[in-house]
This record gives C-alpha cells, sequence and structure tokens, in this order.
C-alpha cells in the first residue's frame, strides 16, 4: 500500500542534538531515525605571514542527522519546532528541510507521525538537493572547493557498497567497500551547474566512481556556515549571509548561475526512483542480492538507529540498515513484488520502504550502455 507523506530531515551539531530529541518527545513525536556525520568548514592554518596564500584546510563538525516521516499536513509544525529547538537562525548549528515521499509499509500508522497542531509554513523555498555517493576519501577535496565557492554547506557520511565493481574493481583490482555519502541543497538556478562542478570535480564519468542524483526539496532552512575564521567586525559573513536570507525572505539574491563556467561537455542524465528499504541489522544483504534477480545491481547500505520516544515497547528493532537504490520507475513494481514474496514487511526483516522522484541522475554508463 503506497501513500504520499513527507520526510523531515533535520541536521545539527551534536550538541545540540538533546535539545531536538526533547522536543521531539515533547511533541509526541513516537520515531525517528538518526546516525553521525559530520560538516567540513574552512579554517586557516600555517603562520600568519603566509595567509597571502589562502592557505585553507577542512574541520569537521560532529553532526548528528534526524529523520522523521510525518503527514504533509504536519511538516510545517514540526520544520518551526525543530528550528525553535536548535536555534537554527544561528550560522553553525544545522539545517531543516522537508521532501515528498511515497511510503510502502505494512505499519504505516504506527511510523507516521501526525499534528493536530496547522502552523503557517516556514523556511525557503525554490531549493533542490543533490545526493553523491563516492568512494572512502573522495568527498573531502569536494567539500572543500564547494565552501570556497561559497555554493553551499554540505553533510558527509558514511555507507557500504554493494556493486559489482565493488567486489571486482578496475582490472580485477578490488575496490574499497567503503563510501562516503556526500548531500546538500542548493537553489535551484544553480542546480544544473554545481552537477556538472561535482561530476567533473569527483571524477563520476570514470568507472567504479560512484553516482550523482538530484531531488525535489520542499522548504527548508539552511546552515551559513562555511568557516571557523574568527569576526573582524561586529558580525561575522555567516551571520550576515544568514540577516540577508531573512530579510529578502529567500535565497534567490545568493544564485551562483552566472559566476559558473558553462561546461560544453554533454551529459548523460538518466531519470528515475530512489527506492529506500530500512529493515533490521544484516538483513539488508540478503534482500539486495535478492533484488537482483531484477535487475537491482548496486545499492549503498548505511547504518542508523531507530529510536523511539513513547513508553510502551517499539515495533521496530533499534538498530536498523538503511539502502539507498536508484532504478527506473518501470522496474518499480517487479521490485516491489520480491520484496513482498521476501516479506520484507513482515516481522521477519520489520521493513519500511519509500520512494523520491529523481528528475536527473548521473553515473559511468559504458559505451555499450549509451548505444542502447
Amino acid at each position: 500500500m503506497k501513500r504520499k507523506t513527507s520526510r523531515i530531515t533535520t541536521i545539527v551539531h551534536r550538541d545540540l542534538t538533546e535539545s531536538v530529541v526533547t522536543s521531539l518527545k515533547n511533541q509526541g513525536v513516537l520515531y525517528y531515525q538518526i546516525e553521525a556525520g559530520r560538516y567540513p568548514v574552512l579554517a586557516k592554518r600555517g603562520l600568519w605571514f603566509f595567509d597571502f596564500y589562502q592557505n585553507h584546510a577542512i574541520i569537521d563538525m560532529p553532526v548528528s542527522i534526524l529523520e522523521i516521516i510525518c503527514e504533509e499536513s504536519s511538516e510545517n509544525f514540526l520544520i518551526s519546532m525543530i528550528r525553535d529547538a536548535a536555534e537554527l537562525n544561528i550560522p553553525g548549528h544545522g539545517s531543516v528541510y522537508s521532501e515528498s515521499i511515497e511510503l510502502i509499509s505494512a505499519n504505516q500508522n504506527f511510523y507516521i507521525h501526525s499534528s493536530k497542531e496547522i502552523k503557517k509554513p516556514i523556511g525557503f523555498t525554490g531549493l533542490t538537493g543533490i545526493f553523491c555517493v563516492l568512494p572512502r576519501g573522495s568527498a573531502e577535496p569536494i567539500a572543500k572547493l564547494l565552501l570556497q565557492n561559497g555554493i553551499a554547506v554540505p553533510t558527509i557520511s558514511y555507507g557500504t557498497g554493494t556493486g559489482l565493481r565493488d567486489r571486482l574493481g578496475l582490472l580485477r583490482i578490488t575496490i574499497p567497500k567503503e563510501k562516503e555519502i556526500l548531500k546538500l541543497i542548493v537553489h535551484s538556478s544553480d542546480i544544473e551547474h554545481v552537477l556538472d562542478f561535482m561530476i567533473e570535480v569527483g571524477r563520476l564519468d570514470l568507472p567504479g566512481r560512484g553516482f550523482i542524483f538530484e531531488f525535489p526539496v520542499g522548504h527548508g532552512l539552511l546552515n551559513t556556515k562555511v568557516s571557523l575564521e574568527g569576526p573582524k567586525q561586529a558580525a561575522s559573513m555567516d551571520q550576515i549571509i544568514s540577516a540577508l536570507d531573512q530579510l529578502y525572505g529567500n535565497m534567490e539574491w545568493r544564485k551562483k548561475s552566472n559566476q559558473f563556467r558553462i561546461s560544453l561537455r554533454h551529459r548523460n542524465y538518466f531519470e528515475g526512483v530512489n527506492l529506500v528499504l530500512n529493515c533490521k541489522e544484516e538483513s539488508m544483504e540478503f534482500v539486495t542480492s535478492a533484488l537482483r534477480k531484477v535487475g537491482v545491481t548496486s545499492s549503498t547500505i548505511s547504518l542508523k538507529r531507530m529510536a523511539h520516544t513513547g513508553n510502551t515497547d517499539s515495533m521496530f528493532t533499534p538498530a536498523r540498515e538503511v539502502a539507498n537504490l536508484l532504478i527506473p520507475k518501470k522496474n518499480l513494481p517487479e521490485v516491489i513484488e520480491v520484496l513482498n514474496e521476501l516479506e520484507f514487511f513482515d516481522e521477519k526483516f520489520e521493513g519500511i520502504a519509500y520512494t523520491m522522484e529523481i528528475p536527473r541522475a548521473f553515473s559511468y554508463q559504458s559505451k555499450k550502455s549509451n548505444q542502447k
């Protein structure tokens, strides 16, 4: 059974996690998922007389990434509540944004949060998200360039690849399975240029380098803290950017399109569906192996924890594995059929699944694939 809902993603500095969790509990949010990640921030290094060279290093800020599934009518209330709990108007505190998803699950009513209180929309619209999976150690150079060019503040988390190339690699040399997942939100008018920039810097047009796709974002509040450099004036540049966002009421003034070099290279983008599977830990490899018979050849698995805030027992095992699969939309019915045959949504796996429309994605495509 499919049902249209919203996913609220919150990324906050680790020190603010408890404030957000307490607020979720007080407002009756029964389930949320949490994982650890990091915000890269620029920091100068070297002696003062080398400042001329602007030798920036990356400093990692530990963050918690929380996800809540809710009714569409409840998303404004949740975003307002999280903004207040984490004081997201202060640069460096974090971000919160909403996405439209289609939930496929047998235990929907237990998992979806519904609030009676209705709030007006807050945050900015006209945003698009980017999800990029890269080999371990490849995300930081891209993040550094994104920060230096003022494009966005990315979030980095970790995963494990299950594709054939992760086992064999180029020239039959094994490529490490460990992956880095880089996510960022940009103004929609900049998306084409940012995608092209990341594909080029991340060398995603080469085999075994990973994949990238854009996803629609409803509305959100975004972190503006790019650098650790101390302010030389009464306000830091991060605070000025945050104040201008609020003054204009949007992020239109921040668009970068005119500053990017327009690539002359043609990209073979494709569209599809991002299928997110969530089940008990140590079960996902069995599930993804079974999906290979319907053409699902690769996925990225990450570890998360399902937290339960109620007084009664939870319906779900806390330790979870989450897989992101990028598949053609026409293949979705047969993938769901295989999941039903496996009893993925029953007690055996305690599975939850949802989909998001992917208007544009990119990965290495062999010449044989391009000729089809």
